[in-house]
């Protein structure tokens, strides 16, 4: 899905021009009296933001390289052989943190912030349990108290019930526990003279090893109880327990876990579709298309709003052709560590990059799981801004061709820009030697 801009018609929704020209504080360079500088003056632009594509990349990929660092030493260290004091294993964190920080409000293009917000979508969300995630270029700015988030459904996520009681003389007559997910699989010996709640520790040491996302519990009935850490119809598990039915319906045979549930309800009073403990506004939804939140609280009844989440649209305008109809948003979205893996369910309780540590073991687990999700959603969001960069240098080319006869005469004002063209590379200059 291609978030970070989205194309307007002067057709839709009553004429883009007059809906966001108030918005953006704007209007778009448009020359109806000199047809050729009017192209020029788009072509320009379009150049201008390739050059911003590429500055926002270049900060997101130092982004990228202190996660690197925060994964591997996640990874690999501390271990038992070379123990790391726990304040020591924060400090780490916490500095490089700070660097990933820093990089979002230094990264800026001809005086615009690109990554803090500024120049794409600013949220908070305001209620238990609701987090503003992101916007798209088609979320508008809310109002007063902002968008009402009801829900009629809360997610929940796969579980795994076993059918047998882990008593005592089950136990003993069980050899093998296993979990699968996916290809990762988790093979538990069982000792046959443990405590039910041995039992229970063991097999989560033993997933946790082997990298399941899963918690067993220990039911009132003594039965095993296993439920997947993200909620949602998406993840799927399953279980064998060998010689008995502690985890299979039949001995020896695998038991599916049962199917989680998405999130149902509405942002704004528009529809919203559910992913998880997510709610995204529909495409074509007049203001809160493309808007994300996270909720993971309970509900008293259905459509019970559970909050509000205000939202302000930064985004910059593009226009794609000569008279200023064809217009488009590049909405670039904030990547401050406090709005980075929102929503990555874990027993410590963090709920953003900002927040994780690594004073122990279970930490250390968690933060890994966090810092997962920002590196495959960085990399998305620079796969995105490729393809956008990619798509403005076509354009300025197909209008550039439009006129063979003028093509030389658009060249020569063209070559009137070059002060700009230094100033842009002075920025870049600028920037990284800031970001070194």
């Amino acid at each position: 899905m291609r978030q970070p801009t989205e194309l307007y018609s002067p057709q839709g929704l009553m004429g883009l021009n007059r809906r966001l020209a108030p918005l953006m504080g704007t209007e778009p360079p448009v020359s109806p009296g000199n047809p050729l500088v009017g192209r020029v003056a788009v072509i320009a632009g379009l150049e201008g933001k390739v050059s911003l594509l590429q500055v926002a990349k270049g900060g997101i990929g130092r982004i990228q390289l202190w996660l690197g660092e925060i994964r591997t030493f996640l990874e690999e260290a501390p271990s038992k052989d070379a123990p790391m004091a726990p304040s020591v294993a924060n400090q780490f964190l916490e500095d490089r943190l700070r660097q990933i920080e820093g990089i979002t409000q230094a990264v800026s293009f001809a005086g615009r912030a690109l990554l803090n917000g500024k120049s794409g979508i600013t949220g908070a969300a305001e209620g238990a349990g609701l987090q503003f995630v992101r916007g798209s270029a088609r979320t508008l700015s809310s109002i007063g108290k902002g968008y009402p988030v009801s829900i009629d459904e809360t997610a929940r996520p796969a579980s795994l019930l076993g059918t047998q009681p882990a008593v005592p003389s089950v136990l003993a007559q069980e050899r093998w526990i296993t979990l699968k997910e996916g290809g990762v699989e988790a093979r538990y010996k069982v000792l046959g003279h443990e405590e039910p709640k041995e039992l229970v520790y063991n097999l989560q040491r033993v997933m946790e090893e082997a990298g399941l996302d899963i918690t067993v519990f220990l039911t009132r009935d003594q039965r095993l109880l296993f439920l997947h850490n993200q909620l949602g119809s998406g993840p799927k598990f399953e279980g064998t327990s060998q010689a008995t039915r502690l985890v299979s319906g039949l001995p020896g045979e695998p038991m599916p876990s049962m199917a989680g549930r998405d999130l149902i309800g509405s942002i704004g009073t528009e529809p919203a579709q559910g992913s998880g403990a997510f709610l995204v506004g529909n495409r074509g939804n007049a203001r809160t298309e493309g808007l994300i939140v996270y909720y993971d609280g309970p509900v008293q009844y259905p459509g019970q709003v559970v909050g509000y989440v205000t939202v302000t649209q930064n985004g910059i305008l593009v226009p794609l052709d000569l008279k200023g109809q064809e217009v488009e948003l590049l909405s670039l979205p904030q990547l401050s560590p406090s709005t980075q893996a929102i929503g990555v369910r874990n027993p410590s309780g963090f709920q953003c990059l900002s927040q994780i540590r690594a004073g122990s073991a279970k930490e250390r687990w968690d933060a890994h799981k966090l810092v997962l999700r920002a590196l495959a959603d960085l990399s998305e969001l620079a796969e995105e801004l490729k393809w956008k960069e990619e798509v403005y240098v076509q354009k300025a080319l197909d209008l550039l061709r439009q006129n063979p006869a003028e093509e030389s005469a658009t060249k020569a004002l063209l070559g009137l820009s070059t002060e700009k063209a230094q100033q842009m590379a002075l920025d870049l200059k600028t920037l990284f030697k800031k970001l070194a």
